[in-house]
Formats: structure tokens, C-alpha cells, sequence
């Protein structure tokens, strides 16, 4: 269980190396696109944060990484959250950003900012809903085409979150024992509609021009399936959600929440994984 793990900062060589192995195991990295033990030795000495979630017996399970950063202001970037799969969907991911949030604010930085797959619903649910930051910008192709087997040798789009760490919606969410409750479905204008065939989502064409103050834009359940299983499918959910979110990014959206509903009348108990985006 979650409660079972603690959560502490890095302090010595031992646990930047670590580090290095939980993104070997998790994301199946090359050497060369490993961030190593001296470079976040570094950071954090910079005035970065390495935090470690460690089983009472002292196995690490995951870990967290932020350096400073100028853009938009003093704040930290964090720039990796792993857990291994064994680990993971028990909270331990969103215990260490809360233990990330708290350390930054010591340092008197009051945002942090990282970025994240938008296809990959689970990551949605956890930086928009969970913590209740925004996806502020979109990248395309952020980091190039990498070795890591997590991005299935696909273009790496992200939207860049930022994190306002006193934000009202944050200090709640803060302060909650638990995910919050699962919300119903806003009545809102589509952005796109998915249809199952042959067992896969497919996404129509999106819309993009419509015009309301709230959007809703759908994406699959689980994303590595259908990378793994069906890579057109793949490409080609990954190219209209793309072409949606620089259309409406560009025009002053924001993804201000995620609702992983599951809605009676619609596909009924299939998960609608949905963003939900605003007019900033």
C-alpha cells in the first residue's frame, strides 16, 4: 500500500544511482539518454530536488527529479516521476509530487512546471485532476523520436504543465485523503467522437473550430495497448489529437481538468478518458 512507503530526499551517491537504475527498468532507456547519478548530484545541489519512495524494508520503487529553472520565472522543472510497475496505481506517484510541492515552497518557489504525453490517460489523471494543475502549452515532437520503449518510437508531443503550488484547487486537492471523486460529464461541445471497432477506440476527425468557453477532447483508455497492439491506430490517434490541441492551444485554450468518466448510454462501461479545455 501506499501508506507503507516512505518518501525522503536523496542524500547520498547510493541514491542518485538509484535513480539511474529505476529509469533503466522503468522506461527502458539507453545509456545515453539516461540522466546520470553526477548530473542530478548536481541539480540538487544547484538547488534541484531528487526524492526517493522506498518500501519499509528500503527497496526504492520510484523517484522524482526537478532543477531549477528561469522560464516564466524562478520556479523548479521537474523533469521525471518513475515508479516501477509493481508500485504503480497505489498513489505512490502522487505522494511524491506532494513531497515535491512542499520542498519547493520551502525554497520560497511558489509554481513548478513539467510536461507530460497528453495521449497517456493515467499521467492526465495524475497532473490535472489529481494535483490539480494546467496544461498551459503544447510541444510537438518535445524531445525527438528516443530509445525509450515507453514512447514506442513514436514523435513525443507533450503538454507543458504548470503547477501552481497555492493555487485554491491545489491547497484542496492537498489537503484530500484521496483521488477525488469521479466527475459527471459536462454537457459540453466535442472536440472529437470515438467509436470502438474491432475492439480499438477510433477518433473521428476533430472539430476545430468550435468556439465555447469549455471543451471536451477524447482519448484512448490505454494508450501503450494500442501502441504495442495496433500502431496505425496509434499514428493515427496520435495525429488528430495533435492537430486538436495546436488548433486550440494556439487559440488560447488550456487543459484545465481530465475526467476519466465512464458514461451510461455511450458505449456503455468503457472508460471516455476526456479533457477538459478552456479558454484561458
Amino acid at each position: 500500500m501506499s501508506e507503507e512507503i516512505r518518501i525522503r530526499a536523496a542524500r547520498e551517491r547510493a541514491d542518485y544511482d538509484v535513480c539511474v537504475a529505476l529509469q533503466e527498468e522503468v522506461w527502458g532507456l539507453d545509456a545515453l539518454e539516461v540522466t546520470s547519478a553526477i548530473q542530478m548530484i548536481a541539480s540538487t545541489f544547484a538547488g534541484g530536488l531528487v526524492h526517493l519512495a522506498e518500501t519499509p524494508g528500503g527497496q526504492a520503487v520510484g523517484f522524482a527529479y526537478a532543477f531549477p529553472a528561469l522560464t516564466g520565472g524562478p520556479h523548479l522543472h521537474s523533469d521525471m516521476l518513475a515508479v516501477l510497475p509493481s508500485h504503480q496505481k497505489q498513489g505512490v506517484g502522487a505522494r511524491l509530487k506532494w513531497a515535491q510541492r512542499e520542498d519547493t515552497l520551502q525554497r520560497g518557489l511558489d509554481f513548478i512546471t513539467w510536461t507530460f504525453d497528453p495521449l497517456q490517460a493515467v499521467n492526465a489523471h495524475l497532473n490535472l485532476r489529481r494535483l490539480g494543475a494546467t496544461a498551459t502549452e503544447f510541444h510537438e515532437n518535445f524531445y525527438g523520436v528516443t530509445t525509450a520503449a515507453l514512447h514506442h518510437g513514436f514523435p513525443t508531443d507533450r503538454l507543458l504543465v504548470r503547477w501552481q503550488l497555492n493555487a485554491t484547487r491545489v491547497v484542496e486537492r492537498a489537503a484530500e485523503s484521496g483521488p477525488p471523486p469521479a466527475p459527471s460529464v459536462p454537457d459540453l461541445p466535442r472536440v472529437n467522437e470515438v467509436k470502438w471497432q474491432a475492439g480499438w477506440p477510433i477518433s473521428s476527425e476533430p472539430e476545430l473550430e468550435l468556439d465555447a468557453p469549455e471543451l471536451l477532447l477524447e482519448v484512448p483508455p490505454e494508450w501503450d495497448v494500442v501502441c504495442r497492439a495496433a500502431p496505425r491506430v496509434a499514428e493515427d490517434w496520435q495525429g488528430k489529437v495533435r492537430r486538436a490541441l495546436r488548433a486550440y492551444f494556439d487559440r488560447g485554450y488550456v487543459a484545465g481538468d481530465f475526467l476519466p468518466a465512464v458514461e451510461a448510454g455511450r458505449d456503455v462501461g468503457r472508460r471516455r478518458p476526456l479533457y477538459l479545455l478552456r479558454r484561458a
